[in-house]
């Protein structure tokens, strides 16, 4: 064997790792990620981290990860409120907010995040986070304001988990043609499952059974054709596709 074919596979998978990590780092900036995940993507290990922590969960169909959540593990909220309060960066407020939310103190995550909005006011964490706070809270015309912001910034911001808020804030204002609107273009460009089966269930609940059936139909024809990741992915989304036609049916 030559040193030729014995450099071939090397590069092969030089190029295989070069690749992995601009798909990555484009993810990246979508997502918008603190300064010091670009730096890590640069070497392979930590390309290996940011696909385990933010990008393996999404293809496994879970909610992404914020990115103040790799701050919040392992920290009490006493611990991240000193560590907002003694260093007073975006990320550490926006850990300590995310934190208050998960904890259902949604009054106090207001605040933490209207705090990280004077600041930046294009945080889209922020805005998402703030937004979600005042949906459990019952007041979904004010988080229609702030994701309308998020949608201008970013519409398809944390793989459209936003927009589904969106949809879910605007349904709750009452602006139910607004809603269904919303999620009727999603589908126009996304794929995903749980996204058109959104739309049919906002379509059921406003009495448009016939388009409901009609959209859970289409969603599962897709997902039938999907690749097998993806169908390991959505599985669950799928077997509650199948329950809702049922029930229509």
């Amino acid at each position: 064997m030559t040193p030729q074919h014995l450099s071939m596979p090397l590069s092969i998978f030089s190029v295989a790792v070069a690749a992995f990590q601009i798909w990555l780092l484009v993810d990246a900036i979508r997502r918008r990620v603190p300064f010091y995940w670009y730096l890590l993507l640069l070497m392979p290990i930590g390309a290996i981290l940011y696909f385990v922590l933010v990008k393996l969960p999404e293809l496994n169909g879970k909610r992404p990860a914020a990115p103040a959540a790799f701050a919040v593990q392992g920290r009490t909220l006493e611990e991240l409120n000193e560590l907002a309060r003694q260093t007073p960066s975006e990320l550490n407020k926006l850990a300590y907010a995310d934190a208050l939310l998960a904890a259902q103190r949604y009054a106090e995550a207001v605040g933490r995040y209207r705090d990280v909005l004077r600041q930046s006011g294009d945080s889209r964490e922020a805005l998402h986070g703030v937004s979600r706070a005042l949906l459990s809270m019952g007041r979904p015309l004010e988080a229609v304001e702030e994701l309308a912001k998020l949608m201008e910034l970013d519409p398809a911001y944390r793989d459209y988990s936003a927009a589904l808020d969106y949809a879910e804030a605007l349904w709750q204002a009452g602006q139910h043609q607004d809603a269904i609107g919303l999620l009727t273009g999603l589908v126009s460009v996304s794929k995903r499952i749980n996204h058109r089966m959104a739309l049919a269930h906002y379509l059921k609940e406003q009495g448009d059974e016939a388009t409901a059936r009609s959209e859970l139909d289409q969603a599962l024809a897709e997902f039938a054709s999907s690749p097998d990741f993806v169908k390991r992915r959505d599985q669950r989304w799928a077997d509650r596709a199948r329950k809702l036609l049922a029930e229509l049916n």
